[in-house]
């Protein structure tokens, strides 16, 4: 497995911050350090006889109509302390993969130093802060839901950058607000082979906490190249003669692309209330979309029951097929597939019977849009006609802890 480097610019930051990171050590007659870690055993029914579920960007479609690979996941995380100022933290993570196989990952890999109590630069493998919840994304047992809404979070499969971010908190009268730029690089697998990258990445991400309340938006901005090295995907293209300027909207790299999102929630221990509105942005590659949320739930002792709405539109096809004459029937497969529009409602409840351990049971009622195949792939053949437009109920389980 080979690796590109990462910029020359982002290689020496991370040097410096390694060298501040570690010039204590020697000094140190100990090293505080904190084990904890997570898991989810999760399976998903779909009851459909033509399409399955799965997460975009995070599991790979297969199996039966239940399948343990869209929420099922094991993590661990090492938390050290090297000295007053400076800290390093590693996280691995296991979960199927767009590849169909669980090879643990670092989602987490970087090291941090604090300037001042409200300012700390951090370098390395960082979680990328595109949604409200992207924090606790992986860690299941930290959210109402068996999953967060898939309109949504399924804008932007790429959950974690390489490079440097800045967090500055400071208190703001009774509120807390939080500013956090980063910049640098990700890359993850694609469905049926190849990888998709965003190169010169940077963004913004603000939050503030006052009390109950927490609201947060975040703008980001990259170049994005997809490489589908698909087998089937290439004779697809030369059976049907795609001319090369249109092999290049499918694939090739430098296209503009941007992501924004603005999120609330509000947990008063008694009353948990959320909603976020995000927009993926793209010229070529995939299609555009928005999706939005609101999800309410009340806790009755150990039990939090919770109803959930959602939808996702799309706002620009994969490919304009008015640009294409003689290909539009041939182009239809590839807009419908990657369009994710739909709409949703789900019923479900978490029961918290430990203090460190949940479970969860939820219905989800989904209707795909016309020209789309929302969260869903073909059992079989992925080109066939008629997968739009869908009635599907997916029965979600899971048992979440943390440890």
């Amino acid at each position: 497995m080979t690796f590109k480097p990462l910029p020359r610019q982002l290689r020496a930051t991370l040097a410096l911050a390694l060298a501040a990171a570690t010039a204590p050590m020697a000094a140190a007659s100990d090293i505080d350090w904190r084990l904890s870690g997570f898991a989810t055993l999760g399976a998903v029914h779909t009851r459909s006889d033509t399409l399955q579920f799965a997460r975009v960007g995070i599991d790979a479609p297969g199996g039966g109509k239940t399948d343990f690979g869209p929420d099922s996941v094991l993590g661990l995380q090492l938390d050290l302390r090297l000295s007053e100022r400076n800290a390093a933290v590693l996280q691995l993570v296991t979960r199927e993969t767009q590849r169909g196989d669980y090879q643990p990952r670092p989602a987490l890999a970087f090291v941090s130093h604090a300037f001042t109590p409200e300012l700390t630069v951090r370098a390395g493998r960082l979680r990328s802060p595109f949604f409200m919840l992207s924090d606790t994304a992986d860690i299941n047992y930290s959210q109402a839901w068996v999953r967060p809404p898939v309109e949504v979070y399924g804008l932007n499969p790429f959950s974690d950058i390489d490079g440097v971010d800045l967090l500055y908190r400071t208190r703001v009268h009774d509120a807390f607000v939080e500013l956090h730029p980063y910049a640098g690089r990700s890359r993850i697998p694609v469905v049926d082979g190849g990888r998709a990258r965003l190169e010169d990445l940077w963004g913004m991400a603000m939050t503030v906490e006052a009390g109950s309340l927490t609201l947060s938006a975040g703008y980001a901005k990259a170049n994005l190249d997809v490489d589908r090295s698909s087998p089937e995907l290439a004779s697809y293209m030369d059976r049907n003669n795609f001319p090369a300027a249109l092999r290049a909207e499918l694939n090739g790299s430098g296209a503009d692309a941007s992501f924004s999102s603005v999120g609330a929630q509000w947990d008063d221990g008694v009353w948990r209330l959320s909603a976020e509105v995000a927009r993926s942005s793209a010229e070529r590659f995939t299609s555009s979309a928005t999706g939005a949320y609101f999800s309410a739930g009340r806790r009755f002792g150990a039990f939090l029951p919770y109803l959930t709405v959602a939808r996702q539109w799309e706002d620009a096809p994969l490919v304009d097929t008015s640009a294409w004459i003689g290909f539009e029937a041939a182009l239809a497969p590839f807009n419908r597939t990657r369009n994710q529009a739909q709409k949703s409602l789900t019923a479900g409840v978490r029961w918290d019977f430990r203090t460190d351990a949940a479970l969860k049971a939820e219905l989800t009622h989904v209707r795909t849009g016309d020209g789309a195949q929302g969260s869903f792939f073909a059992r079989n053949d992925t080109v066939t006609e008629g997968l739009d437009n869908q009635i599907i109920n997916l029965l979600s389980v899971s048992v979440d802890v943390v440890f």
